[in-house]
């Protein structure tokens, strides 16, 4: 990695790393079967409108079966947890221990955004050496998986330049650890990378997602940040919910209102939709190698 200035633009461009998911409202918590990512139950959790021991229940039913969920739901449990405040109401404070614990399994089933979240959490918690661990894992899966312009390398770069000021560059002793953890899961990964990436290809897609930045400001750091988007039968955005941040808490406003402008495909359907996202803001500021 290297820590490269690039250029001020005018919009930032957003990358979606986890697909948008159709799915209806429920208004009960619904049944968990671990053979299919659960959106039915994600819409009874995530949605504000939903009363909230209505949700905080669903939340419970899926926690009750977490040990047989795949890493995309995994990751959601985890960005909950980590969130505190901004799940609505959900959970009423952090937790590092369970948030940990589900973005630590999510990233060894399959889930490349839990590297991130993880890199970001034993940052927050002043675990240097695990944060920069998390990052590099992130990185190596970024530079194998995504594209070069993908928002997600810029994201990356910054996230490393950011434990580097706290950690050091004694760096073989990481890429040992990282080389390790490579060997020991990477098929696992890959295979449910895959997985995700299959299910994501056959779900509507949103388009549109960009944030204008005023001038040639640029936002103060590239973060991760997760949504659930509730769709019009025309495609519109209806609302965005936000999910969780990391790191720069200010930017959830902003990324909110440019989902807002996003659209997917009309239907018929006059069933409530959801897109359950999660997204990467790239500031251009740092570049991958």
């Amino acid at each position: 990695m290297d820590d490269r200035m690039g250029h001020a633009a005018r919009a930032v461009v957003f990358s979606a790393i986890m697909g948008a998911a159709a799915v209806c409202g429920a208004q009960s918590p619904p049944e968990i079967s671990a053979s299919q990512p659960h959106e039915t139950a994600w819409a009874a959790i995530v949605d504000h409108d939903v009363p909230l021991a209505q949700r905080r229940k669903a939340l419970a039913a899926l926690e009750d079966d977490a040990g047989e969920l795949g890493p995309a739901d995994l990751y959601v449990l985890g960005s909950i947890y980590h969130s505190g405040r901004h799940s609505g109401g959900l959970v009423e404070q952090t937790d590092p221990v369970k948030a940990s614990l589900y973005f630590g399994n999510a990233a060894t089933r399959g889930s490349i955004p839990a590297m991130a979240k993880m890199a970001e959490l034993k940052l927050a918690t002043h675990d240097y050496r695990e944060a920069m661990n998390w990052a590099q894992i992130y990185a190596h899966y970024i530079l194998l998986a995504a594209p070069k312009k993908d928002a997600s390398h810029g994201y990356a770069a910054e996230l490393v330049k950011r434990i580097s000021s706290h950690f050091g560059n004694n760096i073989d002793d990481v890429m040992r650890d990282v080389d390790a953890y490579v060997a020991a899961h990477d098929a696992q990964i890959r295979a449910g990378a895959n997985e995700d990436a299959m299910f994501r290809a056959g779900q509507p897609r949103l388009e549109n997602v960009y944030l204008a930045t005023p001038g040639q400001t640029l936002p103060p750091l590239s973060c991760i940040a997760d949504f659930l988007v509730v769709l019009r039968p025309n495609g519109t955005v209806e609302r965005a919910l936000p999910i969780d941040i990391a790191p720069d808490q200010s930017m959830l406003e902003s990324m909110g209102h440019a989902l807002s402008k996003a659209h997917a495909a009309e239907t018929t359907d006059t069933s409530p939709r959801y897109a359950m996202m999660s997204m990467v803001l790239d500031n251009g500021r740092y570049r991958t190698r």
